[in-house]
């Protein structure tokens, strides 16, 4: 089983949700689909941001999903994957907590809030 928890972001009190382990490997669950069956979530194209380029400059993937409570950003680099939601913040972080619980295929991990201020 994998492992994620939630945090602050570094110097903030927006919370996210950060994974361990190999996200890119052939094994690691498919995030994108677990919140798309789990909270009937939708993706979302944003006008004037080349996500392509910004690929292929980062090596960062970002896409942008919608569910009735809101909207929140996959970010996929080659270091790490999290999720970040700008608006209603403490509600899609909860909502993504308990849809990964709930999918079986993750586990939660306490974080030391002291660690990100």
């Amino acid at each position: 089983m994998e492992k994620f928890r939630v945090r602050p972001a570094y110097k903030s009190e927006e919370l996210l949700v950060e994974f361990w382990g190999d996200h890119r490997g052939s094994s690691f669950p498919n995030i994108q689909e677990i919140l798309a069956q789990q909270l009937n979530a939708k993706p979302v194209k944003r006008t004037g941001i080349d996500m392509a380029a910004v690929a292929m400059a980062t090596d960062e993937h970002i896409s942008f999903w919608q569910y009735e409570n809101g909207e929140y950003e996959l970010d996929d680099d080659i270091w790490a994957y999290y999720i970040h939601a700008p608006e209603n913040n403490v509600q899609i972080i909860s909502d993504i907590e308990r849809a990964l619980v709930a999918s079986g295929c993750f586990t939660k991990e306490q974080a030391d809030f002291s660690e990100y201020t």
